[in-house]
């Protein structure tokens, strides 16, 4: 009951978490480029990354603690380093990877690097570290979409 209640917590937590990032990289990404204002389009997404960078915080805690409990309730922390335990290692390691960006570079970098863009009237140079940011975003939606697929592939086994 308690494995299941963990399973289904963090799948929608999952869920809820790509999906944002998904509308971010898909949606408000081209919106920027469309923005003509170096200004505008700087604070369009200083509005739209301080309301999600804390949701996100949450979920990536969320589904954290989930995934670990589920790990620790099966004993699959076992299967970690086998041939068999791949997927779950992937979709640790991204998590990993996502909880360090959240909690350490996303502070400290994006808002440095947004604080300079503001005070910038240059519109190459923002449009180019927003091509940056996009370029990354799509990146980060393929891992953690990998990552959502490795998870379907540890629960159900391979298609194949």
């Amino acid at each position: 009951m308690l494995f299941s209640l963990m399973h289904i917590v963090h799948l929608l937590t999952s869920i809820l978490w790509i999906g944002g990032l998904a509308f971010v990289t898909i949606l408000v990404f081209p919106m920027l480029y469309a923005t003509k204002d170096p200004l505008q389009k700087a604070l369009l997404f200083q509005r739209i990354e301080h309301r999600f960078a804390p949701i996100a915080r949450i979920y990536s805690l969320v589904v954290g603690i989930s995934g670990f409990a589920m790990l620790h309730m099966q004993g699959w922390h076992k299967a970690l380093f086998t041939k068999a335990g791949a997927p779950l290692l992937f979709m640790m390691l991204i998590w990993v990877m996502w909880t360090i960006m959240l909690f350490g570079l996303e502070p400290v970098i994006i808002r440095r690097e947004l604080e300079r863009l503001m005070q910038k009237s240059d519109s190459l140079e923002v449009d180019d570290v927003f091509r940056r940011m996009n370029k990354l975003h799509w990146l980060l939606l393929a891992l953690s979409l990998g990552a959502a697929a490795s998870g379907a592939v540890f629960a159900h086994g391979p298609a194949l």
